[in-house]
């Protein structure tokens, strides 16, 4: 195996004396003549213009450019292309496209830097501009060969601007690092399809969309391995439209101290396992059309996201006037009562003397202002514990959802509705669905029918001894716009509200 290295003390010849600097005329043979014939050596490439169509760059080329070497070329297509099983380092030098336009919309074929199939590529203060497909472009260098957990594409310092991509991990773009690299000005900063790439200390500010993160099949395109990836200090501030997009990103993504400041967060089709920590922002959306779950986890918010995301996003430990502090006030759980733990959003009630049920009492359970449940929350189901249940009995249940200022009951979830009873850590709940969202802060009151009885009438909520001492008792149950008052000062009740049951 050939290792080649750069010497202080060797020699470096200007072969570029008699090159034209002003980008002028093309110069394409005689600078690729020079690369082929100093395979292993440090080739120095001057301040200048150098017009271009393309390099073709060997395995072994070590390339150094000095302030402002510049590649020019208006080939609409690969310009720098460094292709299958390349080692090389190549350093100072921007690549000049066609046309530097301000957040280009409409996207070409002209690639500045173009890596297929390449191995230990490394690229230190390096750039791109004015490419209407990609400033740079990684595919095809994780294929499940061993070299490629080692033989990796690196970008120290890399700057792409004006592109309409800034830098595009496409498919299968494996296993490369981004260190401090910036990209400004672009109509999408940073791409990536591929999997386990990782990104640090970076810039994607000032784009029309800051960054896009895809897998599966996505604008036609299929995307095979695309996820299990990480941001590590990140900035994504001032992007027009959108600040990252996860779409059908299915096996999850790490963000940590991210920062972002505008541009909506989407998530998309089956994106899953996403999670977001350690981050801050503001002036911001979350848009959401995934069934899965992702997580924003110890982040502080300057201003409460907008947005259609409750079905999916779990908020934990948001702090931050404005922020998503509902969480933060929730009761707060031991281990035990986490049923759901790590996965999804539990709203829980106060456990109010269970040991003070009388043997053989009611099996009555209810809902109440303990908690209470933020606006556009989605809701999917309501377990409510039952105590000394007789298993052979069916129990009718009743659900409504109550208006937590004006305690109107504002809808009938379920009425006469025979749950499922599921047993969880030996204790049985009804399982009651709600699936679905308010738009006003709500709590439920929750209900199931104890069975014949000689001197009580259809339901009673919140019974919580023998005596007539009841959360609330009526002889019917409670009616659609009804005023539920209830009686909270001896009350002996569980009842659990989550995201979605598994």
């Amino acid at each position: 195996m050939k290792i080649f290295w750069y010497d202080d003390n060797k020699n470096n010849f200007n072969y570029f004396e008699e090159i034209i600097k002003d980008g002028s005329i093309d110069q394409t043979s005689l600078i690729q003549n020079i690369i082929d014939s100093h395979i292993g050596e440090e080739i120095k490439v001057p301040t200048g213009t150098y017009l271009i169509t393309h390099l073709n760059i060997p395995n072994g080329t070590f390339l150094r450019g000095e302030f402002n070497t510049i590649f020019k070329s208006n080939l609409n297509s690969n310009i720098i292309r460094i292709l299958s099983n390349v080692n090389c380092i190549i350093e100072n030098i921007h690549v000049l496209g066609n046309n530097e336009i301000i957040r280009p919309s409409i996207k070409g074929n002209q690639v500045g830097w173009y890596l297929d199939g390449c191995l230990s590529v490394t690229l230190n203060n390096c750039s791109a501009s004015g490419c209407n497909d990609s400033g740079i472009k990684i595919k095809n260098t994780g294929a499940q060969s061993a070299p490629q957990y080692y033989k990796i594409p690196i970008l120290n310092n890399f700057k792409a601007y004006k592109n309409y991509i800034g830098i595009k991990n496409d498919v299968r773009g494996e296993y490369s690092q981004l260190n401090g690299c910036i990209a400004g000005e672009n109509y999408i900063g940073y791409f990536t399809g591929g999997g386990n790439n990782m990104a640090s200390n970076c810039q994607f500010n000032r784009n029309q969309n800051g960054a896009r993160v895809v897998g599966g099949t996505t604008d036609g395109i299929n995307y095979p391995n695309n996820s299990h990836a990480s941001f590590t200090g990140c900035q994504f501030n001032h992007n027009i439209e959108e600040s990252i997009r996860f779409e059908n990103v299915e096996v999850g993504y790490m963000l940590n101290g991210y920062q972002f400041f505008d541009g909506d967060m989407i998530f998309k089709g089956k994106t899953k396992g996403v999670v977001i920590n350690g981050s801050e922002g503001g002036t911001w959306s979350i848009n959401s059309d995934s069934k899965e779950q992702n997580m924003i986890a110890n982040s502080f918010f300057y201003t409460k996201p907008s947005g259609n995301w409750n079905t999916t996003i779990i908020h934990k430990n948001n702090i931050g006037s404005g922020a998503i502090i509902e969480d933060n006030n929730s009761p707060s759980f031991n281990e035990k009562s986490l049923i759901f733990k790590s996965r999804y959003d539990l709203f829980k009630t106060s456990n109010r003397g269970i040991n003070s049920w009388k043997s053989g009492g009611p099996y009555i359970f209810w809902g109440s202002k303990d908690i209470v449940v933020p606006p556009n929350k989605y809701v999917g189901y309501i377990l409510v514990r039952l105590e000394n249940i007789s298993t052979n009995f069916e129990k009718e249940c009743f659900l409504a959802a109550i208006d937590a200022s004006s305690e109107i009951c504002v809808e009938i979830l379920a009425e006469s509705y025979f749950p499922e009873i599921i047993n969880l850590d030996g204790v049985n709940y009804a399982l009651i669905p709600v699936k679905k969202q308010f738009n006003t802060h709500i709590f439920f009151i929750a209900g199931v029918n104890r069975g014949s009885s000689g001197n009580e009438a259809g339901m009673a909520y919140g019974r919580v001894s023998s005596t007539n001492n009841f959360a609330f008792f009526s002889d019917k149950s409670p009616s659609l716009e009804q005023k539920i008052i209830l009686n909270t000062n001896s009350i002996n009740c569980e009842l659990i509200v989550c995201q979605d049951y598994r």
